[in-house]
């Protein structure tokens, strides 16, 4: 049986029928209750010609655009490709162990941090007596996984919290970033996530995509569900709707009530900026998702990812394109996307 094959029959295995008729109850509703057999028929269609799931097909409004605009859609198939051509896979350590990532780019990351691998307990202790508030992550933890927040002034036992924290692998600790004002408006609860994209070609980094990342409730680690996402020009205002993962639209914050049109976040233009800049310190991995929350004493990046979701950034309901994410890339790497096996 040939690997492609195989490659089809494991995904029709590892089907998610409860979530993919989620999405095309609300294609059929949002799209005068069209057949929802005829929606699988062509997902099913677009999975074969183009090798999108039911998640892609759902947020590129597939149902509505023709071959022309589907080809330009970035796919989970054409994006581990892009990435593979893109970044050399010799430097991805540096973004793959958060450890090695706050050693590299500590002067982007601009907070204190320790590494319980090479620490000694002593070290820990005086790590903690230094800030109110750190966070103990697991170096390889993903989507906000393996982190704790730690009320430094309200920790019982130090010994027994530092036990805990090797156990679970948690090795980095990391200093507590505070909040800006400006972000606080939308949800003070924890420190919301700028999803910054950049390419590097010939030389130079530019920014192909962003979006904010924000909790709906009073969760201080930020997730991958229950997430709010929209995009801001260089001068702060959001310039796409404010959507969840089902594309519901919101004028407010479910929470806070904080108006979306009133928002401006005085930080965007330098984070970009912050942001390029980076891209320029490992140029063998073009491609980089960075993460940037925005301190009271300006942007700093959270961590920066060699293999980023690219879902949110290519979501018609985000700003209403008909074009997905690998026109973008072509339009900074031209020709040169012809050399990838999309």
């Amino acid at each position: 049986m040939k690997a492609s094959t195989k490659r089809i029959i494991r995904k029709i295995q590892d089907l998610n029928t409860k979530r993919m008729n989620q999405f095309v109850d609300i294609i059929s509703k949002n799209n005068n209750n069209k057949s929802k057999f005829l929606i699988k028929l062509d997902i099913l269609y677009s999975f074969l010609k183009y090798g999108t799931g039911y998640t892609d097909y759902f947020r590129g409004d597939f149902i509505n655009i023709g071959h022309k605009e589907r080809k330009t859609f970035v796919t989970a198939k054409s994006f581990y490709n892009i990435i593979h051509y893109l970044n050399n896979r010799e430097y991805i350590g540096i973004f793959d162990n958060k450890l090695l990532f706050d050693k590299y780019f500590k002067d982007y990351i601009k907070r204190g941090y320790l590494n319980l691998k090479l620490a000694s307990y002593d070290d820990y202790n005086k790590f903690l007596d230094t800030y109110k508030v750190v966070f103990a992550k697991d170096p390889f933890g993903e989507c906000g996984h393996g982190i704790k927040k730690i009320q430094v002034d309200k920790i019982e036992n130090r010994q027994a919290l530092y036990d805990e924290i090797i156990k679970n692998k948690q090795f980095l600790l990391e200093e507590g970033i505070v909040q800006c004002e400006q972000a606080n408006a939308i949800n003070p609860y924890v420190v919301n996530s700028f999803r910054v994209i950049t390419l590097v070609n010939n030389g130079k980094s530019y920014v192909i995509g962003n979006a904010l990342r924000v909790n709906q409730d009073e969760t201080e680690v930020i997730g991958c569900t229950n997430d709010l996402y929209f995009s801001f020009r260089e001068d702060g205002k959001i310039d796409s709707n404010v959507i969840d993962d089902y594309g519901k639209i919101y004028d407010t914050h479910p929470l806070t009530g904080a108006k979306f049109s009133e928002i401006k976040i005085d930080q965007i233009h330098d984070s970009f900026e912050l942001c390029k800049k980076a891209a320029l310190e490992v140029p063998e991995i073009r491609y980089i998702g960075w993460d940037v929350a925005f301190s009271d004493k300006g942007p700093v990046i959270v961590e920066g990812n060699e293999y980023p979701g690219y879902g949110i950034v290519q979501f018609f309901r985000l700003n209403n394109k008909k074009t997905g994410h690998l026109k973008d890339i072509e339009e900074i790497i031209g020709d040169e996307v012809k050399k990838i096996k999309l």
